[in-house]
């Protein structure tokens, strides 16, 4: 077992540029696609017609008082040309004693932006009507009651979750690619008689099969650990510290891809034919399974059915809930079930299919 897994090592590091690739590719998709910026807060260009130049400026400072926006001074001239040109969504005019918001297109990012505009605006104007009432005496405001919310906000949890999602979709989905191209040295290895050899020499068959599933499980854990470091670290994405279910979950699906190689092994023959389904099973899957968008926003229940039997739907759900929920292991027992039982289901069925190859080409 180890002399097979040892030189499956040998033949990677000697040809590593495949592996790298797809790990380069993952990194760039997920940095353009994501925005990744360092920052999750949003940015609300904001003008004012009536305040002076000190007023806005208090209340600008006011509103940022919370991370996740960030309120920026501009005029109206650039606030109407970037609305024009859709270069923003949305923007706020504030006035003395009301506000409004000029929108060019709905984002999700809208409504909690206006109630907390609102809230503001609210406390504000109840300020305004105490101080009136006391005759504008100065008085000071203290905190009777300090609530902490762990959770996020519905805006910081639905510009965090665009992130993770395509975190997780581009991750998975360039594993695959890495996994199974990997795995092509086993057709060739059949092609050329090697694997022949190997399975009638003294290496007992299971040696041989887990030295070779055990080096290609490998390569994808270490594909998608240094891709989420490398985002974690150097890009500034927020991955928390929820570490051993997300282990467990990446792992569960890069096995369950393993076991979905030893069965298209099984049944292709040749090299080019393998060149030509790793695209087709990688992207199909991706796009079923929701890698590229949100399966909610399918409307069709084929698509939607369809969705349920592709592993990568269940890991980046594992994913997703490990970091942005930080579920333990036991509240991510389905996708972890789920995706053990496809591993079983692909490798019994592979394991078959090839053993009935090997057993026609020895004859």
């Amino acid at each position: 077992m180890w002399t097979i897994f040892k030189l499956q090592w040998q033949r990677l590091f000697k040809e590593p540029v495949l592996v790298l690739l797809f790990l380069g590719l993952s990194l760039v998709f997920v940095y353009l696609m994501g925005g990744m910026q360092g920052s999750s807060s949003i940015v609300v260009n904001t003008y004012s017609e009536e305040l002076s130049s000190e007023e806005l400026t208090t209340w600008i400072d006011r509103l940022n008082e919370e991370d996740t926006y960030d309120f920026v001074e501009t005029d109206y001239e650039s606030v109407y040309e970037a609305l024009r040109m859709n270069e923003t969504p949305f923007a706020l005019e504030l006035n003395e004693d009301n506000y409004r918001f000029l929108i060019a297109r709905e984002e999700t990012e809208v409504s909690p932006i206006i109630q907390y505009v609102d809230r503001l605006f609210t406390n504000e104007q109840l300020l305004q009507e105490v101080r009136e009432s006391e005759g504008n005496e100065v008085f000071d405001l203290e905190e009777f009651l300090t609530v902490n919310i762990d959770a996020q906000t519905e805006t910081a949890s639905s510009n965090q979750v665009n992130s993770i999602h395509i975190l997780t979709g581009m991750s998975l989905y360039f594993t695959i690619y890495s996994v199974l191209f990997l795995m092509m040295n086993m057709i060739e290895e059949k092609n050329k008689g090697t694997w022949n050899r190997l399975i009638f020499s003294p290496i007992s068959k299971t040696q041989i099969y887990l030295g070779q599933l055990l080096h290609y499980w490998l390569v994808g854990i270490g594909q998608i650990i240094l891709t989420f470091t490398i985002l974690q670290v150097f890009m500034g994405l927020n991955l928390g510290n929820n570490y051993i279910p997300m282990l467990v979950v990446a792992s569960c699906f890069v096995l369950s891809i393993v076991s979905l190689g030893i069965l298209i092994m099984g049944i292709i023959e040749t090299p080019q034919q393998l060149n030509v389904i790793i695209p087709i099973v990688a992207t199909g899957m991706a796009m079923i399974g929701g890698a590229f968008w949100p399966v909610e926003i399918v409307s069709n229940s084929v698509l939607r059915f369809l969705s349920r039997l592709m592993p990568i739907k269940y890991g980046m759900e594992g994913l997703r809930g490990a970091i942005l929920q930080e579920y333990p292991l036991s509240e991510l027992g389905e996708p972890i079930v789920i995706l053990l039982l496809m591993s079983v289901f692909f490798m019994g069925i592979g394991l078959n299919l090839m053993e009935r190859v090997s057993e026609k080409r020895s004859l």
